[in-house]
C-alpha cells in the first residue's frame, strides 16, 4: 500500500458538485503503458467496483451507494487509501505500472480527503509518527478513524487520541472498527513482547508450531487468496527471501481463507518457496476478530511481522523494502 507523499504524487483538486449524485461514481481518462485494472476495495479487501482501463480511453465505475469512509483505489498491484463519499470522482493523468514513482494522477471530487491531509503527521517516515492534538473537533464522524488508517501510526497514543474523538455510528463503520481494534491491540501488544505460539497445518496436513523455529528469525505473513494487496506483497517477498535465505531465517505464510480449497488454489498459483499454513478460522471482519488476529493485534491484511530468535516480536506492519531492512538489522544485532 503506498501512502500520500511516498511514491505516487497526487495533485488534489477541489470540486463543487452542481447536480444531484446518487452514489459514488468514479470516472476518468488515464495515460497507461498497458491496459490496467482499476478497482475500488474496502479496507478489509472486499472488491466493490472494477474496470479494465485502456490507455487514453474513458472509463466509468458505479454509481454505487457507499458509507462515507476510507476505501482503497487500486491501480494494478498498487493501492491508495482515500476518503470517499457519494459524489462523482474523476481521475486523470499518467500511471506508470513499471515505475510508480513516475506516475502523476489528478483526483477531483475528494474534498473530504483533502481535509484529512492537512492533519497527516509531518514525520512520514518516523516509527513514532503522531497527530497534532489540535485535530480535536476539526473533523467529523469517522474521518478521525480514516485519518488514523491513512497515517498508519504504529504507537498507541495517537491512535487512542483519534479514537476518543469518535462516538456513535462512526465507531460502527469499517474504519471505526479498524481503529478501535488497532488501539486495543497496540495497548496490549508491543515490540519486545513474546509472540503468540500458534499451531496450524501445512498443505500435507502436518502440524507446525511457531516454537518449532526457535533459534531463527521468523517472518510471518498473514494473507488470504481474495486479498489483492496480499498477493502483491507476496510477490515482493520472493526476491527478498531468495537474497537473504539461510539457516538463521524462516518465512511462514498463514492463509486466513475461510475455505481450504481457495487457499490450496492460491498456493498452486503462487508457488511459494517457504512454509505455508492455513488458519481454518478464516479472516474475521468486525469487533470479534479470530484467535490469531487478537494474538497479533491486526484487523486488516496483509499483515507481516518479524519475530526474533527467542520468540519475541521484533517488528510489525512491515511492507516492501522494510522487510529486508528489519531482517538485516536483526542479523546485525
Amino acid at each position: 500500500m503506498f501512502k500520500i507523499g511516498y511514491i505516487l504524487v497526487i495533485a488534489l483538486l477541489l470540486s463543487v458538485t452542481t447536480f444531484a449524485q446518487s452514489g459514488l461514481k468514479i470516472a476518468g481518462k488515464v495515460r497507461l503503458l498497458k491496459s490496467t485494472e482499476i478497482e475500488l476495495r474496502t479496507i478489509e479487501g472486499e472488491r466493490l467496483l472494477a474496470v479494465s482501463a485502456k490507455n487514453g480511453e474513458e472509463f466509468v465505475m458505479g454509481p454505487l451507494e457507499i458509507v462515507p469512509d476510507v476505501y482503497l483505489i487500486c491501480f494494478g498491484e498498487t493501492s491508495q487509501p482515500i476518503y470517499l463519499t457519494n459524489t462523482e470522482v474523476t481521475i486523470k493523468g499518467f500511471y506508470d505500472c513499471q515505475n510508480v514513482g513516475n506516475s502523476s494522477l489528478d483526483f477531483t471530487g475528494i474534498d473530504k480527503y483533502y481535509e484529512l491531509l492537512k492533519w497527516l503527521p509531518k514525520e512520514q517516515f518516523a516509527q513514532d509518527k503522531t497527530i497534532d492534538v489540535g485535530v480535536k473537533g476539526k473533523l467529523e464522524g469517522n474521518m478521525y478513524s480514516a485519518l488514523a488508517y491513512i497515517a498508519n501510526m504504529s504507537t498507541y497514543e495517537p491512535n487512542k487520541l483519534l479514537l476518543d474523538c469518535m462516538a456513535g455510528r462512526a465507531l460502527e463503520t469499517a474504519s471505526g472498527k479498524w481503529l478501535k481494534h488497532r488501539a486495543d491491540s497496540l495497548y496490549h501488544y508491543s515490540i519486545g513482547a513474546p509472540a503468540y505460539d500458534f499451531t496450524f497445518r501445512d498443505a500435507s496436513g502436518k502440524k507446525v508450531r511457531l516454537s518449532d523455529f526457535r533459534g531463527k528469525l521468523v517472518l510471518v505473513d498473514f494473507w488470504a487468496s481474495w486479498c489483492g494487496p496480499c498477493r502483491g506483497e507476496m510477490k515482493k517477498l520472493v526476491p527478498i527471501y531468495n537474497e537473504l535465505k539461510g539457516d538463521d531465517l524462516a518465512f511462514i505464510s498463514i492463509s486466513l481463507d475461510s475455505k481450504e480449497k481457495n487457499w490450496r488454489k492460491a498456493l498452486e498459483e503462487e508457488k511459494l518457496p517457504w512454509v505455508t499454513l492455513w488458519d481454518e478460522e478464516g479472516f474475521v471482519i468486525g469487533n470479534k476478530p479470530n484467535t490469531i488476529q487478537r494474538a497479533y493485534g491486526f484487523y486488516s491484511i496483509p499483515f507481516i511481522v518479524l519475530i526474533d530468535k527467542e520468540g519475541r516480536l521484533l517488528a510489525k506492519d512491515l511492507r516492501g523494502e522494510r522487510v529486508k531492512e528489519e531482517i538485516l538489522k536483526a542479523r546485525r544485532g
